[in-house]
């Protein structure tokens, strides 16, 4: 119980207390110390979720990009998704900034869930683009004071692919070292194989939104390539033999043929008859079979063709003596008639008589280049540098066209042009030393129209070329070797065009040219880098049909330049530059191997810096090192623009990072 005093003692205090200012800064203090923490609070912990924040949308884009980058298909796999959070990983650590796992589920106090924290990254509505989208929550720290515990902070982002107007060149080493297999499974072929069609499904085929235009074109080449069709179809007389009459030179041989004209003015001809009595033949035989051309046992074997038999026969210069039979049957009665001529005594009722004519005939010969009906017999050869009339052969090409007779056969041969083709005029004074293109090597100008002999392509013929000695022109010479590497002719190449892409992502005519090629022949470099920049260039054989792009905007113009090996060049290949160890296109006659290839890979050099300053990309991959070797490392724009692969992953993971540097990988949003 409060006394009177006690509410005194009390009243007096509170009294005082109020009249004491002293106190009145403390109370002040006290009541304002919550609204400054929450002040302080919230800016600290709003200062680390903005922090976060950031770095969860920096970490998102990185994912998003790393993740487009790394697919080869329309859609992502279970590698690109882990390839995307890899990268989101490293620039967001998880728990960073006093974060919760992605995989957790937070709620507050009182049991509500406060955020379903999440890391996803996905395929997009348009094959190009990658989404992503990562929430998680931070704790608070003074906030909690005010029963806020949790922040939640969250981020989406996007990537895509685009493209614009792009012209792709591929240059593909299909030599015979491409058959050899790689570590990981299949040929080496195999593996290019694989590995331009992951290219084709990482850049697409275009046509998207902008309408844009993708082209893709194609050179395999070896010591040759097979450009043949296309410059049939663009324009016949780019081509010797593209008109009536044309005549390329080839190291080969002709035939001397004695062709029979008795219509000829110095035709002559005289015969004699004798008899012959067979007396061991009864009249049937005789009158039945021998003197009908058929077999009678013993005595006659008739030619299978049932024409007169030829006894024999002799040939000079140009004189041929021919001894053929023909058959009478003759019969006498031996008791009142006298014996035949040539009769053996007088028992014998009947004997069979056989004339036999002998007949010398002077036939004019003529000399041929080709076989023909009537060519009797090749009395020689000549083998030497000729010429030979390649229309009907240039023709070839096409299957409504008849095959062409091989002017180096002794009997009917009718062949095909496949389409490789031999380069027009060269230089062969280029060196190590030439820093530019002389004017006069037709063979390494990217965009020269052929107007003449010198300027135009010839038909590859390997079954014309012919070995020799050095003498000119010799009468012995050996068909040069057929097999192997030595006389290859590659695959048809492919002018740029679009391919449409099916529902599965591919395209079934890219796919099925690219399954056909096959692998075979040495390997020259410097052809498949002209043919690749004459099939890309808006300037040259093709200018119509490069120039521009159907939407109007610029085209991105890129070779794809693909090898395995080396330069090697041989004496005795034959090949776009003809047969090395007769003929003088690239260095004299009967160079050596080791000077043939050097000669050569700096002309190879010389394109690839033609090719750059017209200023397209150049991308080389070199299939089976672990580093790119120098020579290829000078023919690329950069050396970023240059890469090694020694197995068919890693090659595969280098044309689909080019196709994705291509492709001009950015953040949608």
């Amino acid at each position: 119980m409060v006394t009177q005093n006690d509410m005194k003692s009390r009243k007096s205090f509170l009294q005082r207390l109020r009249s004491d200012s002293a106190g009145n800064t403390l109370a002040m203090a006290a009541a304002a110390l919550f609204p400054i923490m929450g002040l302080v609070g919230g800016g600290v912990d709003m200062g680390r979720a903005y922090m976060a924040k950031a770095r969860l949308q920096q970490a998102c884009d990185a994912g998003v990009l790393a993740g487009r980058r790394n697919m080869t298909q329309d859609t992502m796999t279970a590698a690109d998704i882990a390839e995307a959070k890899k990268f989101f990983d490293f620039n967001f650590p998880e728990e960073s900034f006093g974060s919760t796992k992605f995989d957790a589920t937070v709620t507050d106090k009182d049991g509500t869930v406060a955020s379903v924290n999440k890391l996803v990254f996905k395929d997009g509505a348009d094959v190009r683009v990658v989404e992503g989208e990562a929430q998680t929550t931070i704790k608070t720290t003074l906030m909690k004071v005010f029963g806020y515990e949790n922040m939640v902070i969250k981020t989406d982002c996007s990537s895509r692919l685009d493209v614009g107007n792009v012209d792709v060149m591929m240059v593909l080493d299909v030599t015979g070292s491409m058959g050899g297999t790689v570590s990981d499974g299949g040929t080496r072929l195999d593996a290019l194989k694989v590995a331009v069609k992951d290219f084709y499904g990482v850049l697409g085929a275009g046509g998207g939104s902008s309408g844009e235009q993708i082209r893709y074109g194609f050179v395999p080449y070896s010591s040759t390539v097979n450009v043949g069709e296309i410059l049939y179809d663009a324009n016949p007389d780019w081509l010797i033999g593209g008109n009536s009459g044309e005549r390329a030179t080839y190291q080969t041989r002709a035939a001397v043929f004695e062709v029979e004209d008795k219509n000829d003015p110095g035709y002559t001809i005289a015969s004699q008859d004798f008899e012959e009595m067979l007396t061991q033949l009864d009249g049937p035989e005789c009158t039945d079979r021998y003197a009908e051309n058929l077999n009678v046992d013993t005595y006659f074997v008739p030619d299978p063709s049932g024409q007169p038999l030829i006894i024999s026969e002799n040939r000079t210069t140009n004189l041929v003596t021919r001894v053929t039979d023909t058959f009478r049957y003759l019969s006498w009665n031996g008791s009142t008639d006298a014996p035949p001529a040539g009769a053996v005594g007088n028992t014998f009722w009947r004997q069979c008589k056989r004339i036999r004519t002998r007949t010398t005939e002077e036939i004019p010969v003529v000399q041929v280049d080709k076989w023909q009906p009537g060519a009797a017999r090749i009395t020689d050869w000549v083998y030497n540098e000729l010429t030979h009339d390649v229309y009907d052969y240039v023709r070839s090409i096409k299957p409504s066209n008849p095959a062409a007779q091989n002017p180096t056969s002794a009997a009917s041969d009718p062949q095909r042009w496949a389409g490789c083709i031999v380069e027009r005029q060269s230089n062969n004074t280029i060196t190590t030393a030439t820093t530019t293109i002389p004017s006069d090597a037709l063979d390494l100008q990217i965009d020269l129209l052929p107007t003449d002999a010198a300027s135009k392509w010839s038909p590859f013929w390997a079954d014309l070329k012919y070995n020799r000695t050095d003498t000119n022109p010799a009468t012995s010479g050996s068909k040069i070797a057929m097999s192997g590497d030595s006389a290859a002719c590659p695959a048809p190449a492919r002018k740029l065009q679009s391919y449409a892409t099916y529902d599965d992502g591919t395209s079934n005519d890219l796919e099925s040219y690219i399954s056909g090629l096959q692998d075979g022949g040495f390997t020259n470099h410097t052809i498949g880098m002209i043919w690749g920049a004459r099939l890309l260039s808006p300037d040259g054989l093709f200018k119509t049909e490069n120039e521009s792009a159907p939407n109007g905007f610029s085209i991105g113009r890129h070779v794809v330049f693909m090898t395995d090996g080396s330069m090697v060049i041989r004496q005795t290949n034959y090949g776009a530059y003809g047969y090395q160890k007769l003929d003088d296109s690239i260095a004299a006659a009967n160079a050596g191997n080791t000077e043939l290839a050097e000669r050569q890979a700096h002309r190879f050099q010389l394109m690839c810096a033609a090719t750059r300053a017209k200023g397209w990309t150049i991308w080389v991959v070199q299939f089976g090192v672990s580093n790119v070797t120098p020579n290829m490392l000078a023919c690329a724009s950069s050396p970023g623009n240059a890469a090694a692969a020694n197995d068919k992953a890693s090659l595969q993971a280098a044309f689909a990072n080019i196709a994705q540097k291509i492709g001009g990988l950015r953040l949608s949003n």
